[in-house]
């Protein structure tokens, strides 16, 4: 028989290991390599291996004035906690046989150059933004809107994207948003409930900051636009759209709940993309489950709340870019 003593020292081991291993391994994902895991969605890869979103950067170099940007962002008004915003999001399933209709662009500079798969029962996301968003699982093709709405037989958008979830992520032009400011697409980065089951979520976040806290005209890929808000803040450093944040490996979750350590989880080895902005909090997307109930445990999320931008450092920067009207 072992002793006590020998098991008391195995299972101080074993949860060492556990703070040091990315999520998927010690969640039942599987084995993990240096880059990680592909996420997938009904048999779909979530674009590709070490692409944007799926890279894993635990150890991705920090930029040289990473605490000038994250003091920038505070000073500029960002002092909230994160936020798991649930129950207001949903992914559409379409295949081959789902009709494609034409999106009428609800603006002349924002068109719509394919059809998208569409169908009556489709859901909109019923707040402000009417986010919408569409997989077509036979061909993994992603489609997403901005402003959308639907109506006897017409679907109208405001602006919005499509890309193909096989291939890399290629960056929209720039001056381009998708159904985030940003351009970045608000599938990739949205926590899935099937990242949940699967006990990993092997991608990067997306990210909405507090209006007037970030760039008014600057971005990096893989974003391409930004919302053009007026920085209320009196630094030169203004944190572009598209700068990636990982959460400090320090940051301690002990005590939290299986939802939101996964979450912290993923924030410390994939990060966070600036991607949208919002009103007066640091808003993170959660998508429904595919039934369209909202599954998540809000009083096991509300602990993101003490995670605040303070507690992250922003990743090595590539060229910023501007969009017109600097």
């Amino acid at each position: 028989m072992q002793s006590r003593s020998f098991l008391l020292f195995c299972s101080l081991v074993l949860a060492a290991c556990s703070q040091a291993l990315p999520p998927s391994a010690t969640l039942g994902a599987g084995a993990i390599g240096p880059n990680g895991p592909s996420a997938l969605y009904h048999g779909c890869s979530v674009f590709t291996p070490n692409d944007d979103y799926s890279a894993v950067v635990t150890h991705a170099p920090t930029d040289p004035k990473s605490s000038t940007y994250i003091a920038s962002v505070i000073e500029a008004g960002d002092r909230a906690g994160f936020f798991a915003s649930t129950g207001v999001e949903q992914v559409n399933l379409a295949d081959d046989s789902t009709p494609k209709l034409k999106v009428h662009a609800k603006v002349d500079y924002h068109p719509f150059p394919v059809p998208y798969p569409w169908q009556a029962d489709f859901f909109i996301e019923p707040l402000a933004d009417h986010h919408a968003m569409v997989v077509q699982d036979q061909a993994c093709h992603l489609y997403e809107a901005y402003g959308a709405s639907y109506l006897s037989g017409t679907l109208s958008a405001f602006s919005g994207a499509n890309w193909d979830l096989r291939k890399r992520l290629v960056p929209l032009p720039p001056g381009h948003p998708s159904a985030m400011a940003s351009g970045l697409p608000l599938f990739a980065g949205i926590v899935r409930w099937e990242d949940y089951q699967a006990h990993c979520i092997c991608h990067a976040l997306d990210w909405s900051a507090i209006a007037h806290t970030v760039s008014h005209y600057g971005f990096v890929r893989p974003a391409s636009d930004t919302d053009r808000l007026t920085f209320y803040g009196s630094s030169s450093y203004e944190l572009p759209y598209g700068a990636r944040l990982r959460l400090k490996a320090s940051f301690k979750t002990a005590g939290w709940g299986p939802q939101a350590t996964m979450v912290a989880n993923a924030m410390k080895h994939y990060g966070v993309y600036l991607a949208d902005t919002g009103s007066d909090v640091n808003g993170l997307y959660f998508a429904n489950a595919n039934d369209g109930t909202d599954p998540w445990d809000a009083s096991d999320l509300s602990v993101l709340s003490t995670i605040h931008l303070g507690d992250f450092e922003v990743l090595k920067l590539s060229r910023i870019q501007y969009v017109s009207g600097q």
